[in-house]
């Protein structure tokens, strides 16, 4: 299991940071709708993947379910190396070197402290977001009194077809946060879209949590819609909003340098959602009210962050595009 995630994990930088910025180098009034069709592939595939495996496991079990799996990313990504172009030339026509790829510190002192604050947002909008996107299963588990090791059929298999229902909301969310951002500007819908993040989480995911004896699922089923649609931005977006921050040609950089601090941040959010669950001393799905309350919290503080770059770069004019 360490192999496969480091491979994964490694196998997954290498091909997603370099696909940013390739969608970055071929639009530019655009970027916003292009980065979200692009980010819709990886939605699709967050669809697919938890229905397949569903159907494979109880089949054919954990080693040949992962590689069925494993030649399907195979052959896709094979054809998306095969596409991925640069277009834009290297700065002042030089020949770019290893060292002018690499993600630099220098970039954080740029006198306005945007792409500093912009970081910290994005490092606290994928705290929040990868905790219901790992947790949503097992919370519908443990909200239905079903046993921890539950097979994929029965009513269990609902929990993890939820995953599949929040990833088709995604796909649409996105490409809807891109069509709107390039008419609105991408800072306007980033924090428009956390606001809707922070609300989801809060208004619908805690009160599922804290309400005993709710006689369906439908609170649930809303948070999981209006989450997939909302946080859709939350993946499609956030590259966009750096290349406010830069000219074309160092976006690269610019996303590498961002996202290596990240990758730290996401480091500890499951882990830090595990130990929250493991701290509340109750049973039941009562046990992810700290979960929740720490992943709204994490919105909040990524909406103030981009608010604040907002009003930085642009004043109090909150009606200009930006």
């Amino acid at each position: 299991m360490l192999a496969f995630s480091l491979l994964t994990g490694t196998g997954t930088s290498l091909l997603v940071n370099p696909a940013n910025g390739s969608v970055a180098h071929w639009f530019n009034e655009r970027r916003g709708l292009a980065s979200g069709v692009a980010f819709m592939g990886s939605s699709f595939g967050g669809v697919l993947f938890p229905l397949i495996l569903q159907s494979l496991l109880p089949q054919i079990g954990w080693a040949w379910s992962i590689r069925v799996l494993g030649l399907i990313l195979f052959v896709f990504c094979g054809i998306g190396v095969a596409l991925c172009r640069s277009r834009v030339p290297p700065r002042n026509g030089t020949a770019t070197t290893w060292r002018d790829t690499l993600p630099s510190t220098q970039i954080f002192f740029d006198g306005t402290g945007a792409m500093t604050v912009t970081t910290i947002g994005v490092v606290l909008t994928d705290l929040a977001y990868f905790i219901p996107v790992t947790y949503v299963p097992s919370y519908y588990i443990a909200r239905q009194n079903l046993p921890s090791n539950s097979t994929l059929t029965g009513e269990a298999a609902f929990a993890y077809q939820l995953l599949a229902i929040l990833n088709a909301s995604s796909s649409f969310g996105r490409l809807v946060a891109g069509w709107v951002a390039d008419r609105l500007g991408r800072y306007n819908t980033m924090i428009v879209s956390l606001f809707f993040c922070t609300v989801s989480v809060l208004c619908f995911w805690l009160p599922d949590i804290l309400i005993a004896d709710l006689p369906n699922t439908g609170l649930l089923i809303v948070f999981v819609l209006l989450f997939g649609f909302v946080s859709g931005s939350n993946v499609s977006l956030l590259p966009v909003c750096l290349g406010q921050l830069c000219e074309t040609q160092e976006y690269g950089r610019y996303y590498a340098t961002c996202y290596t601090v990240v990758s730290f941040g996401v480091l500890v959010s499951t882990p830090i959602a595990g130990g929250l669950l493991d701290a509340v001393e109750v049973s039941g799905k009562l046990k992810y009210w700290g979960v929740a309350v720490f992943t709204g919290l994490c919105y909040v503080g990524a909406l103030l962050s981009f608010i604040w770059v907002r009003w930085r770069l642009k004043g109090e004019d909150w009606r200009a595009k930006f």
